[in-house]
């Protein structure tokens, strides 16, 4: 007899870089140190876990449903392996952690583009580590989570600490050290996410920041990411990331767009992650709104209006 189901749903939430400082590539294998502000936003992805369980008489088996949803501000389709995919990759992870079979149902909406510097992957990954680790009432203590997600991304222990309730931290290390960063006395910050129609390769941008950095090797500035997180509120101007630059090397295209909205718009723009996604700060929703609107006008790009989570306890299962 089959025992009754647990299912939880989950919004995967885009992440943003609101200060991005990068070390020189480190040996052996080359990784770069960081020190981010990052914090987790409302838009993003929606996720079901279903757990499957059984009276052990037949073997059960995953299946994953992956998709762009049909409201996707850039139209896409699933067009990599699955065993590539970061949702299946974190399912292999936390069985392994377990040491048992987690069978389930998994159904994944996307509607963060790929190769936009808004952590999609990542986040999918930590939020189906978190669903896991909820509907099969696993337990896991926190640190081990974060170091799990550590290991399939430097985004993922964010985005697994900001479903966990803390969506505002200092990101440094490798990704491994998360770090949460107060939100109650913060008002939410409201910002604009710029969608060009085109991606940014992760390697080749931290190929051109080394390239660009080769005389002077790079130095994380930790303090510096410190400062911009105390400040309240955010300046327009605030947000800085080393990677804006090799971002434009590697994509002219996002270099021109940059500029062409920075002009017309008369406010600061500025680029999260490795790219290609562009983004500015806004006093209030109904501006955040407004410029939406208007960029969308200009560029005929989607614009998307969202705002920082709040922070909030982790979700049970139904």
């Amino acid at each position: 007899m089959t025992a009754p189901a647990a299912t939880i749903t989950l919004t995967c939430p885009a992440k943003v870089n609101l200060a991005l400082s990068v070390g020189a590539p480190q040996p052996p294998r080359g990784y770069h140190p960081l020190a981010s502000w990052m914090v987790a936003v409302t838009f993003g992805d929606s996720l079901t876990v279903e757990a499957l369980s059984s009276d052990g008489s037949s073997t059960i088996t995953s299946h994953f449903d992956l998709a762009f949803a049909p409201d996707a501000p850039v139209p896409a389709v699933v067009d990599w392996p699955l065993e590539k995919d970061l949702a299946f990759r974190a399912h292999a992870a936390m069985q392994n952690l377990a040491q048992r079979p987690l069978p389930m149902n998994l159904t994944l909406r996307k509607r963060i583009p790929a190769g936009a510097g808004l952590g999609g992957g990542s986040s999918n990954a930590a939020a189906t580590i978190v669903a896991l680790d909820s509907v099969f009432n696993l337990n896991t203590p926190y640190d081990k989570l974060i170091a799990l997600a550590s290991t399939l991304g430097s985004d993922v222990g964010f985005l697994v600490a900001a479903l966990l309730g803390s969506p505002s931290a200092l990101v440094t290390g490798l990704g491994e050290h998360v770090e949460p960063l107060p939100m109650n006395s913060r008002k939410p910050i409201y910002l604009v996410l710029v969608l060009p129609p085109f991606g940014c390769p992760t390697g080749p941008v931290y190929q051109a920041f080394d390239g660009a950095v080769r005389s002077t090797p790079a130095l994380v500035d930790e303090p510096r990411v410190r400062a911009l997180a105390q400040q309240s509120p955010l300046p327009a101007a605030g947000p800085f990331n080393d990677l804006q630059e090799p971002a434009f090397l590697v994509r002219p295209a996002l270099r021109e767009l940059h500029h062409d909205l920075q002009s017309k718009l008369k406010q600061p723009i500025h680029v999260t992650g490795s790219g290609s996604t562009l983004y500015l700060i806004a006093p209030s929703a109904m501006t955040s709104k407004a410029l939406a609107r208007r960029i969308t006008a200009l560029t005929k790009l989607p614009a998307i209006a969202t705002r920082t989570l709040s922070p909030h306890p982790r979700k049970k299962s139904q």
